[in-house]
């Protein structure tokens, strides 16, 4: 499954890219948005391998289909690592994240932050693949509408957290 997702600042380029460089926004946006034990995993604030890697428990916004419970070790609850890459001189990033008992799922995002007649706008060109068979488009199809569920939830974070970026 691919789409995209456009979250769009009212603020300048600059300021979102002090916010998005900084490895300590996904934590902390990890924290506005409710997320279970958060973790820092390893980090570098290096401009061309700027990254952030994460660790956490999180419950779907949607409900989870009997045929997914069966592969979580949590129940409802999925342990989650989530790693944020960007090269600050190009602004192009990815985003891969990894689910705790659905090894065979591959979620990534490809991320291009640029202006915009707004302000700044962070384009992500998702990429959801699972290689189970039987019910590998099904749970590829869940786990994106799930992603497209808390887009607003982890924009409006973004947004509070870039006032202190301004």
């Amino acid at each position: 499954m691919n789409f995209v997702e456009e979250h769009i600042f009212d603020a300048p380029l600059e300021a979102v890219e002090r916010m998005y460089f900084d490895t300590a926004f996904c934590p902390r946006k990890y924290k506005e948005l409710g997320l279970e034990n958060i973790k820092v995993v390893d980090s570098s604030d290096d401009p061309e391998q700027y990254f952030v890697d994460c660790s956490f428990v999180m419950e779907p916004s949607l409900p989870l289909p009997g045929f997914i419970k069966k592969f979580l070790p949590g129940g409802e609850k999925i342990s989650v690592r989530q790693i944020d890459r960007w090269n600050t001189k190009t602004r192009k990033g990815e985003l891969e994240i990894q689910l705790q008992g659905l090894e065979k799922v591959h979620i990534r995002s490809v991320m291009t932050l640029k202006a915009h007649e707004r302000g700044a706008v962070n384009v992500m060109q998702w990429t959801v693949d699972c290689k189970i068979p039987l019910i590998g488009n099904k749970l590829a199809d869940f786990l994106g509408k799930d992603i497209r569920s808390k887009a607003a939830n982890d924009h409006a974070a973004s947004v509070k957290i870039l006032q202190d970026y301004l």
